[in-house]
């Protein structure tokens, strides 16, 4: 089973589903989650800036859920914060787990073209096994 678990969260509700799934597949193999955040620049010509309290409440924000349902389950969870790009990021930081977890909005058509997947792209990028998990 997998043992190191990279679950991508961004705070959605679409991404509960993959908090639940990525703990379980810890408690059931004694597996470890290290929980990541991305604050997404995006691609623009004018850069964007975000302060550090900034940054911090909405990490706080998005680790609730996380942070809620590791306790109820007895599994211990370490968080990273990154500020860049959520795909190059979170498949750098891939190297040396099992497996990610991410959830998916289930975007199509003209939706799924101006904002991506990131879901899909970390399939094909990664260095480990990806389950994405469907709300």
């Amino acid at each position: 089973m997998f043992q190191k678990i990279l679950l991508a969260v961004d705070g959605t509700e679409a991404n509960k589903t993959a908090v639940r799934e990525a703990i379980s597949m810890a408690k059931e193999s004694g597996g470890k989650v290290t929980a990541v955040y991305v604050k997404d620049i995006g691609y623009s010509l004018n850069p964007i800036y975000y302060s550090m309290e900034e940054i911090d409440r909405d990490a706080r924000r998005v680790f609730s859920c996380v942070m809620e349902e590791a306790k109820a389950a007895g599994v211990d969870v370490d968080y990273k914060v990154t500020v860049g790009h959520a795909i190059n990021d979170i498949v750098m930081l891939s190297e040396g787990h099992d497996v990610i977890v991410c959830g998916t909005h289930g975007r199509t058509g003209v939706k799924r073209l101006v904002y991506g997947s990131v879901s899909e792209s970390l399939s094909r990028m990664a260095r480990c096994a990806t389950v994405v998990v469907h709300s």
